[in-house]
Formats: C-alpha cells, structure tokens, sequence
C-alpha cells in the first residue's frame, strides 16, 4: 500500500482581526476569502489563513492534543509539543478546510499514473508460450506474486486447442472422412511446450507450468528467481462503478504498455465454451480500458496501484470496442492458492448425468414440466445419490435459483467449493421438494 508523504507548512504571519464588513461589501469580503483559500491552498498559506478567519468569527476553537506530534530541539534538548487546530462551529461541526471544500478523505491514497506505472512494472512480466505439436507460439503478460519467483496469469496464455488430421483410411460411419480424403480432424488440448518469461529487467528465464485451470482461465508459473518484486494485490470487493483503473502488460508485441480507464461494469456474467465443449460462465469486471492480445493475464490495477482484476483479452470481443474484462482478484485468490500447493483445482460435483428439458424431450417422456434438467442416471457413492435424488428427477432450480439447463446446473454449482451444502429443487408428482447435497470433490485434471 503506497502512503502519501505527510508536509507541514509553517507561516511567520499573523493576519491582522478583520474590520467588520461596511457599505454591504460582505459578499464581496467573502469570495476573497474562498479565492485566497483555493490559490493560497498549495502553499499551505490560504488553508490556514481561512481555517484561523473563521476560528476568529466563530469565536469558539477546539484544541486537539491527539493531533499532536512530538520534536526534540536538536540544540536545547528541549522537547516541543506541537498541535493542530481545529475549528469548530457552536454547533460543533468540522469547519476545516478539508470539511468545508468537501474533500474526499478516502481518495488520500490515491497516487499518479506515472507513479502507478513506475511501482508496477517490476511485476509485470512478458510471457511466450510456444507449443511445438501444434507449430504455434503466442505472448501474454504475467503478475510477479512472490519474490521467489511464482507469476500468475490466463490459463489460455500458456494453454491451446487445436486440430490434428488422423489416418487411417476411410470412415464409413462418418461420411465427412470422404472429403478429407481418408483423413478425420481432431482436436487436442495441450499445455506449451515450453514457456519463457522475460522481466522487466530484461532478464529471461525458462518457467515450469505448476498448475492451471481452464474453467477459471487462471495458471500459476514458477521461474529459478529470487528477490523478485511481488505486486500489491487489492480488494476487488471494494471497486466501485467509475472508479479509475489502468492496465499494464504487453499487447501486440509492442513492448510494454499501459491504457487507463474506469470500472464501466461489475459482476458481469460472460460465458465461454472450454475444450471440452462445455460452457464456464465466469462472474467479471468490466472496463473501458484498451485489453488486446498480449495483455492476457496482466493487472488490473486501481487508483493506489493495487492488483484488482486480471485482465483477458479471451474474454473481449474484439469487434465491440471499449468492452473489456477483467478476473475479480479477490474471486481468483482462492483458485491461486490451490494451484500453487495442489497443481489443480478441486472443482465441486453433484455426481449425476443429466439432459436439457426441451419440447421434444417433454413430449416424448410426457412430461409436465417445460423447463429444467432430467437425470437420467446418478452415480454411485456420490453426493446426489446420498441425497434421495435418482433417475428421473427434474432439477428445477440450485440455491433458489431457476435452472433451464445442464449449463445452468454447473454454473450454479461451480460457485461452491467441495464439502459446501448446496440445495437442489426437485419437480416430483407431489410437488416441489427441496434436497441438500454436500458436494463431492472433482479434481481437474489436465492433459498435456
């Protein structure tokens, strides 16, 4: 947390007691008064010279000893208490001059962009992902989260899917294989090869891949480092909508850069399909701020520098302009810190397979319900089978919370850890019934 320097002035001048206004000149003797407050206020001179002004008329002054400080005469020895005065009204309200020209005390920390920039960029790092099988390579930014040399950054950064054409003659239960001549395309899902960090030293070092997570879009890397500068990480439950925030890492291979923008939106729900062909939904800020290929997985970073959001360009479209996302750090923090002493992320499970209610579905097995999930199996052992939940139940809605479809289903349950309660509603012939599963833990594993 980065903390103003604190000046005091002192001034070798006693205003004289001002003459009472005549001639009803006391609207003009008052607007001096403000103007030599908001001129005078950088020398510390016009703050003062209001503050006492009105101290004078009021005629009432509160001394706080709380306020003090303490110094020692490097000459006497002497010690000297020094004060701060406060003025008051007879009312007893504030009549400082921060009170009175409404200063926002809770901006106090808030530090320039330069010095942002300046305190930030030794823990922005530039990231090169290559993948040999794949004959790709591509660039992201990481955040330094430990002086030993652990960075954080998108899953999609140092992670790709792409297609591999297989032999092996035709496949006449896949008529498409005709028209690959032979061959069928498949996709695969593979971890870089290898991944190179550069500092912003300029020094560059080869990082082992400790863990990542696809359906968070989070990875942690590790490089053989020491006395790295780890960056200041935030509160995201704290930003607000119009708050100042500023980006920083390496789009485009442009070299380091930093756009600036404010919180345009919070908890947005943005959903993204995985590999696997499932979809995530993922709870984000939004911001206005300039997030292009290259700053995935770079800071978010607030007016006190501080890291809120993780940036991903995966996330921004990129034919919409001024839209872009950011990973809450706050929400991310607990996802890092299984990476880090686990490699994965222990996502929660229900243990059942269902189907989407569709108006095909609800005619073919009659039923009366148009909107919800069908289990069509549950697994053995597992939490929803503990429950009473079994084959032709219909989910109809998770926490309170209506449920259309699988998607929905797994949204709802991925916003819980494994051991949490999460409450399931079921659609039966004697109405709705409400069950509480203790959810099953689901490692996540990753193929290379």
């Amino acid at each position: 947390m980065y903390e103003n320097n604190n000046y005091t002035y002192t001034a070798n001048y006693s205003p004289e007691e001002p003459e009472p206004p005549k001639n009803g000149k006391a609207g003009r003797i008052a607007a001096f008064i403000l103007s030599v407050a908001l001129v005078g206020g950088a020398s510390g001179f016009g703050g003062g010279y209001l503050a006492n002004t009105l101290a004078a008329e009021q005629n009432s002054t509160e001394t706080s000893a709380n306020a003090g400080s303490v110094s020692e005469n490097a000459n006497s020895g002497e010690t000297i208490q020094t004060v701060t005065t406060v003025p008051q009204s007879s009312d007893g309200k504030d009549n400082s001059i921060g009170s009175l020209l409404n200063i926002d005390k809770e901006k106090s920390d808030s530090i320039t962009t330069k010095d942002i920039i300046k305190n930030a960029t030794p823990s922005v790092a530039l990231i090169k992902s290559e993948f040999e099988e794949a004959g790709e390579s591509g660039t992201g930014t990481g955040i330094v989260i430990s002086s030993d040399g652990y960075i954080m950054t998108n899953c999609h950064v140092i992670r790709t899917t792409y297609n591999i054409r297989s032999s092996g003659g035709y496949d006449y239960s896949n008529p498409f294989s005709f028209f690959g001549g032979g061959y069928t395309i498949e996709e695969k899902t593979t971890n870089a090869d290898k991944v190179t960090i550069t500092l912003s030293d300029g020094s560059e070092h080869e990082a082992e891949i400790v863990g990542n997570d696809e359906n968070t879009d989070l990875a942690i890397l590790k490089i053989d480092a020491k006395g790295l500068i780890p960056a200041v990480i935030g509160d995201s439950d704290k930003l607000e909508m119009g708050d100042e925030v500023l980006t920083l890492g390496y789009p485009v291979g442009m070299g380091l850069s930093a756009s600036r923008g404010i919180v345009s939106g919070l908890e947005k729900e943005v959903t993204t399909e995985l590999s696997s062909g499932t979809l995530a939904t993922m709870t984000l800020i939004q911001t206005d701020a300039a997030i292009n290929p290259g700053n995935s997985g770079g800071p978010l970073l607030n007016s006190k520098g501080e890291v809120v959001g993780i940036t991903s360009s995966k996330l921004s479209n990129v034919s919409v302009e001024g839209i872009g996302f950011a990973i809450p750090i706050t929400n991310a923090m607990s996802i890092v810190d299984d990476l880090m002493n686990k490699g994965y992320v222990a996502m929660p499970k229900i243990g059942i397979a269902g189907r989407d209610i569709t108006p095909a579905v609800q005619r073919y097995y009659g039923l009366q319900i148009d909107e919800g999930v069908l289990v069509e199996s549950v697994e053995a052992d597992s939490c929803a089978e503990a429950a009473g939940i079994a084959e032709g139940d219909i989910i109809v809605a998770a926490d309170g919370k209506d449920i259309s479809s699988m998607n929905e289903l797994v949204a709802q349950k991925n916003k819980h850890k494994p051991g949490e309660t999460m409450t399931v509603t079921l659609a039966r012939n004697d109405g709705n019934l409400d069950v509480e599963l203790i959810l099953d833990e689901e490692p996540q594993s990753q193929e290379d």
